[in-house]
């Protein structure tokens, strides 16, 4: 019987030369993600010159049309790793006498200090500039275009990049596709520095930070069912809330441990063998935590408090009256998610459709909040989500 064996590429090159795959090493990368336009804060054209009216003693046609190119919608950003710059390519059609063009593309360029391996590109470049600029316009960007630049003898060769996720289409700016987009941020020397975002990222990503590992590796997976989505999204507050304060609650570990002890100590002298053994089994060794005071500091947390319209919602109206008795809505959550994850009780999926959308806002809020963006950016992005 023959085997057969399966390869799965990570890439192709495509380049004028080969290349060995063990001597690859990237110097730059030129890489161009859907909705780049759109959080630029400055435009490659300053100002044009359009004729509306034929002047005095001239010709038909003896004029001009002018555009004049913005040398600052070049942004570049340094540190002592890498240089960063976002740039329009131009393009202007072959001359002829009935047509005449020129058009815009944004394309992010990429230069690291030392040369790095091509999953590194990846990694701590290229998906995390993708994912920060889908953050950015609350839309699933895609790769567009993406290139490397490998080390060559002191010099360098450039190759296109092919892959699944990858669409190699580049496309054009325009205004009025521009204008369609709601942003959270803009980049510009006034505002947000998109090589500090990436840095950011890598941060967050080299500390495995809940917030990158639950919502933002799903930010391009198809779209959930209702009830996966609600408990992805508890299940990363809660993972934020827990490594935002393992100090605070690692104290409190240390002060229960000790509480227990001492009662254990005290209940030897009066209880039996067998009950005691009991307490020792299940008096937990770690202090109480639930999800309703997850959810009473984190959606508190950020510039739109949703408390009432979580409040309002249906599922949680629902809940409210259940025999279990919630105290309020964060405890009424408790519950549905504990139904949901244990397969005890299931919910019209538009109830709990609607409560994740107001949580999706909250995350994407708090996922805005650790990049170091700004108040303001965190409550457009909360806005956009309850429309």
């Amino acid at each position: 019987m023959s085997a057969i064996t399966v390869i799965h590429a990570r890439a192709a090159l495509l380049g004028r030369e080969p290349v060995a795959a063990d001597t690859v090493q990237v110097v730059g990368v030129d890489v161009q993600v859907e909705g780049l336009d759109a959080i630029t804060g400055i435009g490659p054209i300053g100002k044009v010159k359009i004729p509306l009216k034929r002047e005095e003693g001239k010709r038909y046609l003896d004029w001009s049309w002018e555009a004049v190119g913005n040398p600052d919608s070049t942004q570049t950003w340094t540190d002592d790793d890498a240089e960063v710059e976002l740039q329009f390519y131009s393009s202007v059609t072959a001359p002829e006498a009935f047509f005449f063009r020129v058009t815009f593309s944004p394309v992010v360029w990429i230069r690291p200090s030392r040369p790095i391996p091509f999953d590194e590109v990846f990694s701590e470049w290229v998906e995390p500039l993708r994912r920060i600029v889908s953050l950015a316009t609350g839309r699933k960007e895609k790769i567009t275009y993406l290139a490397v630049r490998l080390a060559d003898d002191g010099g360098s060769r450039l190759f296109q990049v092919f892959g699944t996720a990858l669409q190699q289409a580049p496309y054009s700016s325009r205004g009025n596709d521009v204008l369609k987009v709601e942003r959270s941020f803009l980049l510009s020397p006034e505002d947000m520095s998109l090589l500090d975002l990436l840095r950011r990222w890598q941060q967050l990503r080299g500390e495995h930070h809940p917030l990158l590992e639950t919502y933002g590796s799903m930010m391009f997976a198809p779209e959930q069912h209702p009830r996966s989505r609600l408990l992805l999204l508890l299940q990363a507050l809660e993972g934020m809330h827990g490594h935002e304060n393992a100090a605070g609650f690692a104290e409190r570990v240390t002060k229960h441990k000790e509480r227990r002890e001492s009662a254990l100590a005290e209940a030897a002298e009066t209880v039996s063998a067998g009950v005691l053994r009991f307490l020792k089994t299940h008096l937990s060794r770690r202090p109480p935590t639930g999800l309703q005071q997850v959810l009473g500091e984190t959606l508190t947390a950020v510039p739109v408090d949703v408390t009432e319209d979580l409040g309002r919602s249906a599922l949680v109206t629902e809940v409210m009256v259940d025999p279990r008795k919630p105290t309020n809505s964060y405890d009424a959550l408790r519950l549905v998610r504990n139904d949901l994850a244990h397969g005890a009780r299931g919910y019209d999926a538009q109830a709990v459709h609607d409560v994740a959308q107001l949580l999706d806002g909250v995350v994407r809020a708090h996922m805005l909040r650790i990049l170091d963006c700004s108040e303001d950016a965190q409550r457009r992005d909360q806005e956009r989500r309850r429309r």
